[in-house]
């Protein structure tokens, strides 16, 4: 496998939940920035699922984060044989999102396709 847990937990922050009021819209979202060939920074969202390299994570529990227009969320994982749950906090930016997992932040950027 060529990510980590931890790099799939922090991939994992483009989630989002139905019932969530400030959504993090559907669709193709990277790490850092747009780019054609970086598969494995690439994630789908589709409502409350997550697909990304090697894995899927269905979220829910959409909790909200004081002063944001985040939510927390815990992920039902699963990928190469294996299963683990995932908390995180996403927060919709202005062309993409933010994630807070495990202490590590990360953004990603909307991307169209």
């Amino acid at each position: 496998m060529t990510l980590s847990r931890f790099a799939v937990a922090a991939i994992l922050t483009v989630a989002f939940s139905a019932t969530a009021s400030a959504q993090v819209a559907n669709g193709r979202y990277q790490i850092g920035g747009c780019t054609t060939n970086a598969v494995d920074t690439v994630v789908q969202l589709e409502n409350n699922v997550l697909s990304f390299f090697e894995a899927t994570c269905t979220l829910a529990n959409p909790l909200p984060i004081d002063g944001t227009n985040g939510f927390s969320y815990l992920g039902q994982c699963a990928g190469e044989a294996e299963e683990w749950q995932a908390n995180m906090m996403l927060i919709p930016m202005d062309g993409g999102m933010r994630m807070i997992n495990d202490g590590v932040i990360q953004d990603f950027a909307r991307c169209e396709g």
